[in-house]
């Protein structure tokens, strides 16, 4: 119900590419970060880990967009009471709260420890947005 849209096989072709893409620089970044066997044991929990960021990480950063924007609505409003108002700041929460939650799926799911957890999911991160970048037709779920 929710990919009816615009959901065609570049779509699937693209989530595949940057799936693939995302797990082999996770794979890399734990067989550095880790270890070489830490890394060859999990990688198919890595590849999962990679379909989740690929294909959930853009609804729920639009759903926790959405939610975290509302309180700064609300103070801009107050604000433009007063004098002639401000800006949404909340909004700039979004990423933060992505990549904690990303932290978590990896920490759970591979089971890492938190140091090297941290560093796996800052350089998985930072590719996802470059994939993002790349391939924008990624974002259809983001948009709400």
């Amino acid at each position: 119900m929710l990919l009816q849209g615009n959901f065609d096989l570049w779509t699937v072709l693209y989530i595949l590419i940057a799936t693939i893409f995302l797990w082999l620089m996770l794979w890399l970044a734990t067989r550095f970060i880790v270890t070489k066997d830490f890394a060859s044991n999990k990688k198919f929990v890595l590849l999962l880990v990679a379909l989740i960021m690929v294909v959930l990480i853009p609804l729920v950063s639009g759903v926790v967009l959405i939610i975290v924007s509302w309180p700064g609505e609300a103070m801009v409003w107050i604000r433009s009471l007063i004098d002639n108002g401000g800006r949404n700041y909340t909004t700039a929460l979004v990423p933060i709260i992505i990549f904690l939650l990303f932290l978590m799926i990896l920490k759970f799911l591979a089971g890492m420890d938190w140091k090297d957890t941290t560093w796996v999911a800052l350089i998985a991160l930072f590719l996802l947005y470059m994939l993002y970048s790349l391939l924008p037709e990624l974002d259809f779920l983001g948009q709400m």
